[in-house]
């Protein structure tokens, strides 16, 4: 009888899950239907500047990569008129776009996709969870998001996620990972003081590969790479954060800061950003949830976008699981369902995106309640 009852849940979901996809499978269609109206490069969206980083890594045109008109000319001579379009990651990052800088865009965008989705499944499945759980999170909105905007969420999801998840059990391996995801650093904020409290080896072992890879970078691309990107990409990143402009850009942010905003002016939104980083530092502190940890690290960052939230649906698989084990509290599972569909919707309806903190404080409240959910 209980065996037919798990199965009957785990069709009700696969359904569930299936569902929450309709909204991203539209826009799918949006930019397929683009690329064959002969909007290829705006089709690519933030993939476009993944490939050309890479490219340009690998050819040693730091000089076009660091200057915002030699950039834009050098993208635009390939694909007409464009929105505006920036390199905004560190060295270290580069490394793994370079990797596919000798491909075509298409072919390098698509190949970068397919790897790095493969890589969050693998991570799971060395973290034990069953195949069920990693095609439901593959399939999540935030993946979907990612995975049609080119973005790296599946990848910082198995470094951060994964890591976390392996921490208990192999934490050097855990480490290695979590040190690994330093080339999307406003996404760790939470976990340095995190893991010299909990696994020193795991710190250990995170800062010699965060080290590593810098020092990697440095031997490939030279000096003047890590100089463009302190000297000019960090400036106008920060820029962007500030001004909201240019809002082709800067549209999408769904942080604390973004959200205050409107309301509070530039320096009140710092400060209230701030404010939340160090409350998310600090109460990383005293944690041992992994859906927990992976909230925080999306509410410290100031820089977060709606596909980066693949870590809180990762987090709210984890609550899920749990709570078809140990039951389910009254609202849990509307808020389980807002918190999943939520980054799907996001593109129809941005107008809700000051919502995204407010939804993730009451996922973090709902992982607090039960405790150290089992890895």
């Amino acid at each position: 009888m209980a065996q037919k009852s798990q199965f009957q849940h785990r069709v009700k979901l696969s359904l569930l899950v299936l569902f929450c996809t309709l909204p991203s499978l539209f826009e799918g269609y949006a930019i397929l239907w683009g690329q064959r109206q002969g909007l290829v490069g705006k089709a690519l969206r933030d993939g476009l500047d993944f490939w050309a980083g890479g490219f340009l890594l690998l050819n040693r045109q730091l000089p076009v990569l660091f200057d915002h008109t030699a950039y834009q000319a050098f993208l635009q001579g390939l694909y007409g008129k464009l929105p505006y379009h920036l390199w905004s990651y560190p060295p270290s990052y580069g490394l793994i776009a370079a990797g596919f800088g000798w491909l075509s865009p298409w072919h390098a965008v698509l190949a970068f996709d397919a790897l790095t989705l493969a890589l969050l499944a693998l991570v799971l499945r060395f973290a034990g969870k069953s195949w069920w759980f990693v095609a439901a999170v593959l399939l999540a909105p935030a993946a979907l998001e990612g995975a049609m905007e080119h973005q790296n969420a599946a990848l910082m999801t198995a470094l951060i996620g994964g890591g976390l998840l392996l921490l208990a059990r192999r934490p050097r391996c855990g480490g290695v990972l979590i040190g690994l995801a330093t080339v999307k650093p406003q996404l760790g904020l939470v976990l340095p003081l995190y893991l010299l409290r909990r696994s020193p080896i795991a710190f250990l072992y995170a800062a010699l590969a965060a080290v590593a890879l810098a020092a990697a970078s440095l031997w490939a691309f030279g000096l003047g790479a890590w100089q463009g990107f302190i000297n000019y990409t960090s400036p106008m990143m920060s820029n962007v954060l500030l001004t909201g402009q240019p809002p082709e850009f800067a549209g999408g942010l769904v942080s604390v800061f973004a959200a205050a905003k409107p309301y509070l002016g530039v320096q009140g939104a710092l400060a209230a950003q701030g404010a939340v980083s160090l409350a998310a530092v600090l109460a990383g502190l005293w944690t041992r949830s992994v859906p927990a940890l992976l909230v925080l690290s999306l509410l410290a960052s100031p820089y977060l976008h709606d596909y980066d939230l693949l870590g809180a649906a990762l987090a709210t698989a984890l609550l899920v699981e749990e709570g078809l084990a140990t039951g389910f509290v009254t609202g849990e599972p509307v808020l389980y369902f807002l918190a999943w569909f939520g980054p799907g919707l996001l593109p129809w309806a941005p107008q809700y995106a000051h919502l995204v903190p407010l939804g993730l404080g009451l996922l973090l409240a709902s992982a607090w309640r039960r405790g150290a959910v089992r890895a």
